[in-house]
């Protein structure tokens, strides 16, 4: 019993102390953030981390109150908290990120309902909430018989305007509607667009899809004095301008703008556009091309479509932006690690590779400077190789290497802010193709065949941030037009060997003339598929006098 009550009277102490001891040691902080993200159905994607917020675009024919989430890849540890209300099955949505849906148990629910902004809680030692916001990917288009231009379609106001010829069409009384998509490929229209054709007065139709009903006016008009259905977009030493034709009629004529008013107006001689320089499509739209400009100079046109000569209007070409050591002659080294950059200040740190993480054992450096085989000055040296028993590609790319990520992934910051809009990229390459001897899936079948080179370049409106790239979970930028941020893209792929320094180029597809980016996103690697372990421990790629063309 003595010993009993003392054990007791022991464990009260212990408990009084332990009581009294508080616990200083602070949490770390790791940032919450979604990664990657997937839902049925999806057409476009854009990851906002800086708000912590998604934007999605699914089909139109997709109901928003039943999508399945197919991908949910979040920092490693989190643990996911969906929101219960909009969780078909809240007790069965998994509380991990998960890279696809079909690799979750059987029992596991995804689905959701989209129809108001979705929140996820991501928590390890702090929360982060995270929004998503999904809604269906409607293609709006209006079009009437004698348009001019396209229709002005305010989504918020469910409001259209559309201005007709007044030539062509004299009265409003028998317009005559040839599109009026504004709900979707699956929603019913009331009344029926074809019956109606007085459009004294702005008309109401109702589009009715997945039980909901909204309404829009459509009004037609004849536009007022002076306007133009015409567009300008210009770059650095062209410059385009769009509008529609009714008879293919289309000339113009332009010229540099006086610097000061003391100059004379003629400070520059008028030049014709060229037949060559001017596209027309089958519906009539037009683009035409002002070129050899200067840049950063102020010019004036006159335009005339279908015998109508519009007032004389001005625009301004871009200044020419460039990058860092595009000579790739300045080299720099920190600890056994190789930059192509004279020094790794904010204002110089351009470029980064994988060195870093092939360094992490020992030195080897897959990407180099080269002295002795060069065009000039010096150049840099790719070659792929295996570190530690994993493969590694020579690369270079405009941004930051993370941080070695598990066995062998690693995570980088593609990208670099920029906003200038080049029409190429040229330079010198020389190429040795070995044969595949590393794979990984999915490119097992490639095993024996001949490496290739890939040099591209992208660049992208929207990016606040440098996209994160993570070889481990398989997260790498989406170079297809269906990622909407993508403005520009080239590339170059080699599977042949290139004994002699041979000069390229890799002009630049634009999205559109008018949309400026963010960023730019140059890469190289002496391996294709090095960001899959895949590739010849063979294979050497030298680049060297890197430009950007402006034209």
């Amino acid at each position: 019993m003595k010993r009993g009550k003392n054990f007791i009277l022991f464990s009260a102490l212990l408990a009084l102390l332990a009581g009294c001891v508080k616990n200083d040691l602070p949490y770390p902080t790791i940032v919450g953030e979604i990664n990657e993200f997937a839902v049925q159905g999806q057409t476009q994607m854009k990851i906002d981390k800086a708000t912590a917020t998604i934007a999605v675009k699914v089909a139109d024919s997709l109901d928003l109150t039943t999508l399945k989430v197919e991908k949910l890849v979040v920092t490693d540890g989190m643990t996911v908290t969906p929101d219960e209300e909009a969780c078909l099955d809240f007790a069965h949505f998994p509380d991990t990120g998960f890279v696809h849906a079909d690799s979750l148990p059987p029992t596991a629910d995804t689905r959701m309902n989209f129809k108001k902004p979705v929140t996820f809680t991501l928590s390890l030692y702090q929360d982060y909430l995270w929004t998503v916001t999904v809604e269906r990917d409607i293609q709006q288009r209006v079009n009437v018989k004698n348009q001019l231009g396209s229709a002005l379609i305010d989504k918020n106001t469910h409001n259209v305007i559309i201005y007709v010829d007044s030539l062509l069409q004299p009265s409003l009384r028998n317009v005559e509607i040839e599109t009026l998509s504004l709900g979707g490929s699956t929603a019913t229209v009331m009344p029926d667009p074809r019956s109606v054709t007085d459009f004294t007065r702005p008309r109401t139709f109702l589009f009715t899809a997945f039980g909901e009903t909204e309404e829009w006016t459509v009004s037609v008009a004849y536009p007022p004095a002076g306007m133009s259905f015409t567009t300008v977009s210009a770059f650095a030493k062209r410059a385009c301008v769009s509008g529609v034709t009714r008879t293919g009629m289309v000339s113009a004529r332009y010229r540099a703008k006086a610097e000061t008013e003391t100059k004379a107006e003629t400070d520059g001689e008028w030049q014709s556009v060229l037949a060559s320089e001017i596209e027309i499509d089958e519906e009539g739209n037009f683009t035409l091309t002002f070129t050899h400009l200067q840049p950063g100079k102020v010019y004036e046109y006159e335009l005339t479509v279908d015998g109508v000569t519009e007032d004389i209007k001005t625009f301004e070409t871009e200044p020419v932006q460039l990058i860092p050591n595009l000579s790739l002659d300045d080299w720099y080294k920190d600890g056994k690690s190789w930059y192509a950059n004279l020094d790794l200040t904010p204002d110089n740190y351009f470029w980064d590779s994988g060195n870093k993480g092939s360094n992490a054992v020992g030195e080897a450096n897959p990407t180099s400077p080269e002295t002795s085989d060069v065009v000039r000055g010096k150049a840099a040296r790719l070659e792929s190789k295996t570190v530690a028993g994993v493969f590694a590609a020579g690369s270079l790319y405009t941004g930051t290497f993370g941080q070695v990520v598990g066995l062998s992934g690693a995570s980088l910051n593609f990208g670099r802010p920029y906003t200038g809009r080049p029409s190429a990229l040229k330079g010198y390459y020389k190429y040795n193709s070995g044969v595949i001897d590393k794979t990984k899936a999915p490119y097992q079948d490639l095993a024996g065949r001949r490496d290739s080179c890939h040099i591209y370049m992208a660049l992208f409106s929207g990016w606040t941030a440098p996209f994160p790239v993570n070889t481990n979970t398989g997260t790498f930028v989406d170079l297809t037009w269906n990622n909407e941020n993508l403005v520009a893209f080239g590339q170059l792929v080699q599977g042949e060997t290139v004994k002699d320094y041979t000069q390229f180029r890799i002009d630049l597809a634009y999205r559109d003339q008018t949309t400026k980016p963010t960023y730019i996103l140059i890469v190289a690697s002496a391996s294709k598929y090095g960001d899959y372990f895949t590739g010849s421990t063979s294979s050497v790629l030298l680049l060297d006098e890197l430009e950007l063309v402006f034209e």
